[in-house]
């Protein structure tokens, strides 16, 4: 992550290369702004894609923008992020969960200066690109539609753009194929290739894991002291796998029942397709936004903690996701949610409608 903000800067020295190509239609991420000046002066339609949510998108804006955050004081202090009224009138965040550097309502910093130079350069393109879907965040997409601009085109879920790929055996999907025949639920546990947890913090969760008595695989990338004795201890009911693993399939094998996850969009997505409920443990980004939506307005999941989190509630948070009432009940909604994603798709539906 330390090089993002020089690659983003060195990108534009491709500006004058990229015009000389022979295009009719550009789409380029949102950080990528001189892209969209670009398509102006090539006179050809210009999309921006975002990464995030029509929630995070807005919430982010709003934040950006209107600083709701900025009479509170204390880190911790709730403040509403639609004052004003609107679908956002009764969410409310800290600026704990505000990455860096817009947890401060006046920053100062290299990022800054690139979200709003981007920002500008991709106003007036002709819309932005959302991987998400109209069904899921309809308040939202309505609102910011009505509101503000450029206009949010639902494109996804864009994992399920593609078939599913038969994947050679590895020893993580015969270990998911034998609790199927078992008929034990598994957990799945991974938190993206960004975040970063301190190795106190993973003793917890692991010591957490142990102690539920639920079946879990956990994807843990870099090598933890004292964990190899874990995983011989749990080795009949939890595979902790410290290689790449291909997530989409590992969701929708039939073993899967759960997913603690970081709230990255993509994943929060491919847990949507899969119709699996999420245990939400936002780290950074808007990740603290996803796991809002994921809780507390879609039902879909449990959790959305912050700081650090004791091998007591993590073994209370895993218990209710797959075997107590809020899970029962994310199932649900999950389920639904599921079905929405595959309708919006298919011919006919909302993204083709828009």
């Amino acid at each position: 992550m330390s090089l993002f903000l020089p690659f983003i800067d060195a990108t534009r020295l491709l500006k004058p290369h990229f015009e000389r190509a022979d295009v009719r239609f550009i789409v380029a991420d949102s950080f990528l702004g001189w892209a969209q000046t670009s398509a102006s002066a090539l006179g050809v339609p210009g999309f921006a894609f975002y990464g995030m949510g029509n929630f995070a998108t807005l919430a982010s804006r709003v934040v950006a923008v209107d600083r709701p955050h900025a009479p509170v004081a204390s880190d911790d202090e709730p403040f509403c992020l639609g004052a004003g009224g609107g679908p956002l009138a009764d969410v409310t965040l800290t600026k704990s969960e505000l990455s860096p550097p817009f947890h401060n309502p006046d920053p100062v910093s290299p990022l800054k200066e690139i979200v709003i130079s981007s920002g500008l350069e991709v106003s007036p393109c002709r819309g932005v690109i959302v991987n998400s879907f109209y069904e899921l965040e309809p308040r939202y997409v309505d609102y910011w539609n009505e509101r503000f601009g450029p206009l949010l085109y639902n494109v996804g879920p864009l994992c399920l753009a593609a078939p599913a790929r038969q994947s050679a055996p590895t020893e993580w999907s015969g270990w998911l194929d034998m609790k199927c025949e078992q008929n034990r639920p598994v957990l799945y546990v991974a938190f993206g290739t960004q975040a970063e947890v301190s190795e106190t913090q993973l003793s917890a969760l692991a010591a957490g894991l142990e102690n539920s008595g639920v079946d879990f695989m956990w994807v843990v990338r870099r090598p933890v002291p004292g964990l190899a004795r874990f995983e011989a201890r749990v080795r009949e009911r939890g595979l902790v796998v410290h290689e790449w693993v291909d997530q989409v399939s590992v969701l929708r094998h039939e073993s899967v029942r759960g997913f603690m996850s970081h709230c990255g969009w993509n994943s929060v997505m491919e847990s949507v397709c899969a119709r699996v409920p999420l245990l939400a443990w936002p780290m950074m980004a808007e990740q603290f936004m996803n796991a809002r939506l994921v809780v507390d307005e879609l039902g879909i999941g449990d959790g959305k903690r912050r700081g650090f989190v004791e091998a007591e509630e993590v073994e209370r948070m895993v218990r209710e996701l797959m075997v107590g009432e809020k899970g029962r009940v994310a199932v649900e909604r999950v389920e639904e949610a599921g079905r929405a994603a595959r309708g919006a798709i298919e011919e006919g539906g909302s993204n083709n409608r828009q």
